[in-house]
């Protein structure tokens, strides 16, 4: 109906009418964009999940994720992992966590939640809660005080909820204990041979009619990707704001409102000598070190050279340096080394500091005196910034205005006739994993332009920057190429298919005839030209496995003397290994206290997670759960 209204909207009163529906799609989020969508996302026990919940845990996720690969995630790995169904999963648990925090009686103060707020360090200054950075920070990430704080309460809901189902399980037996220690202590010997694919290349027949016979059967792997090409029109703060005058006046006064913010703290730069002690090392240790140092120390107060000294003495990272540690403002270093540090004068030698890495002897060598940002450097930098806070109601006045001038035009193209001032920006074709510089990590402009068919428009969609209308110019949809584009490809690929083939059938005619005993290890390995190794005694939780794959080590711990051989070769990629038991020790030695206490609270730990898993299995066996459709498969 809408395609219609869009194609053939001529007369006044089909204008009239696709504007009201318009008015419709941009308020109740309907079309391709349904992150605004006033349905529910997920509904749990008539509680409701709004899409805009959902898309703000997806972000927190995603960001999270992308972090950890310093920025860029690799192409397909959100996707393989999962992310969209790992989210919905965890928006339900949590809504399971407060209904049940309900049942249970369990509330949260307002006191409770001040004092949470207070103690996060981003809404601190000096070590102290600020009420203006927390306004301000709130307002930058698109929160209310009342909605961050209704989040808050959510959040320790859950959390209280999880501590009051662990006290279910607070004990561990002396005999789980010990079990324990058997368990993580115990090694392993074994007998291996390694079969490499790669050995097989060259046996494999490359005939080229049994290649192309096979791209038959597995052509489906050869489709290119999706691409679309589009037009869209860029309702962006940043490019709205460009276009907004702000009064030099209003950027002075919020620089000097804000002079916190543009505030770079006193830094100094030390080195220090460390006589390791941990809370786990004895106090007879603890002796012996704070010894060594005051031994260290008067040496240091007798001018010998400090650099010399750390090289000489320091038992930390930084012994190399001459124990140089650079320089670092407050905040960075535990609290008794940075007090002593700030304390100093330029030059001075501490007494012994005690820090819970053991004993430290400090010389502060440079000192930085606090700084502010001059007013020149950054007010580009809060125009800016300004701008951008001014523009986004307005981004959404005119990306509306915009979308109701397209509809009422009947075209992209009659309402640009119409409106040469407006500025379209164009793509060339792309496809998801490969999508523009600029819109390579908004997940709702990529959804929404994958959902559009050629020649459609968008509905108004929301972007991580501002507002956008999408049209498709052009869709290619996915193909299966033709065999003579991709006979190198494909080749390589059938070569390194049929070697793993040889190799997995080497692997299993091995195996089984060990099983059925017709020689031994050595003997049947020789006879394909193949060579067995003897590992050391492997331990599960050791990173010194011979370099064996930890999946093998894992699996070696199932074979015995009574169980010789596994069911079936391990695989490790595309290597295959065939190995056989020799010999298991078990850890006889008596365990010393802090060994005890760490399998306690292993066990323990354990425990508790089986106790609140049960738990959140029983309630959402019982529970009355409804995810969206645009939800229940990942993108």
């Amino acid at each position: 109906m809408l395609q219609i209204l869009r194609n053939k909207a001529q007369s006044i009163v089909i204008q009239a009418v696709v504007v009201i529906i318009a008015l419709v799609f941009i308020f109740w989020g309907v079309g391709p964009n349904l992150m605004n969508s006033r349905e529910a996302a997920i509904v749990v026990n008539d509680e409701e999940i709004t899409f805009t919940d959902f898309q703000d845990a997806y972000d927190r996720t995603y960001n999270n994720l992308r972090e950890q690969f310093g920025g860029t995630l690799p192409q397909g790995l959100a996707e393989s992992l999962g992310i969209r169904n790992q989210v919905v999963n965890q928006l339900i648990q949590d809504a399971l966590l407060r209904q049940g925090a309900a049942d249970m009686g369990i509330v949260i103060s307002q006191e409770e939640i001040r004092d949470t707020i207070e103690s996060m360090v981003q809404f601190q200054e000096n070590g102290a809660f600020s009420m203006d950075k927390y306004t301000s920070l709130l307002a930058l990430n698109g929160y209310s005080p009342q909605k961050f704080e209704e989040k808050v309460e959510r959040d320790m809901l859950a959390q209280k909820v999880q501590l009051n189902i662990a006290k279910f399980a607070t004990t561990a037996t002396q005999h789980e204990i010990e079990d324990l220690n058997r368990l993580e202590n115990a090694s392993v010997a074994i007998k291996y041979v390694k079969i490499d694919p790669d050995e097989y290349v060259e046996a494999v027949d490359t005939d080229l009619d049994k290649i192309k016979e096979w791209f038959t059967t597995v052509e489906e792997n050869y489709k290119t990707t999706p691409q679309v090409k589009l037009k869209y029109l860029d309702f962006s703060y940043t490019t709205v704001g460009a276009k907004i005058t702000v009064d030099e006046s209003a950027i002075k006064s919020y620089y000097d409102e804000h002079l916190d913010e543009y505030t770079q703290g006193e830094k100094r730069g030390a080195r220090h000598i460390l006589f390791k002690a941990d809370t786990s090392s004895s106090a007879e240790v603890h002796q012996q070190q704070r010894k060594k140092a005051e031994e260290v120390l008067a040496m240091a107060q007798g001018g010998q050279d400090f650099a010399a000294l750390a090289k000489e003495y320091s038992e930390g990272p930084s012994k190399a340096q001459g124990g140089n540690l650079g320089l670092f403002s407050r905040g960075q270093m535990v609290k008794p080394f940075e007090e002593a540090v700030f304390a100093l004068p330029l030059g001075g030698i501490s007494d012994v500091v005690t820090t819970s890495f053991g004993y430290h002897i400090i010389k502060v060598e440079e000192i930085q005196p606090s700084v502010i940002k001059p007013f020149s450097e950054i007010q580009d930098e809060i125009k800016t910034a300004l701008q951008n806070e001014e523009a986004r109601p307005l981004a959404f006045q005119l990306a509306n205005e915009a979308y109701e001038g397209i509809i009422a035009a009947g075209s992209l193209e009659s309402f640009l006739e119409e409106n040469p001032e407006i500025t379209v920006r164009e793509t060339d074709f792309f496809s998801r994993s490969d999508p523009p510089q600029a819109f390579s990590n908004d997940v709702t402009f990529l959804t929404t332009a994958f959902a559009l068919k050629e020649n459609e428009l968008s509905s108004l969609i929301e972007t991580d920057s501002g507002y956008a209308i999408l049209y498709a110019v052009a869709v290619k949809q996915p193909q299966v190429p033709d065999f003579g584009t991709v006979t190198d490809q494909v080749s390589n690929d059938f070569k390194q298919f049929r070697a793993e083939e040889l190799a997995r059938q080497t692997a299993e005619n091995l195996l089984q005839r060990l099983q059925e005993g017709e020689g031994t290890l050595k003997d049947l390995a020789e006879e394909e030209g193949l060579i067995v190794k003897n590992s050391s005694y492997l331990k599960k939780n050791s990173s010194e496995n011979d370099g064996l794959p930890g999946g093998l080590v894992q699996a070696a711990f199932e074979l015995s003397i009574n169980k010789q051989y596994p069911d079936e070769p391990f695989s490790a990629d595309t290597e295959l290994f065939v190995y056989e038991f020799v010999d298991r020790k078990i850890p006889m030695g008596k365990l010393n206290e802090q060994e005890s206490q760490r399998y306690r609270s292993a066990i323990i730990q354990r425990k508790q997670q089986q106790v609140l898993t049960s738990w959140l299995e029983s309630r959402r066996n019982q529970a009355k759960v409804y995810t969206h459709q645009r939800l229940q498969s990942d993108v």
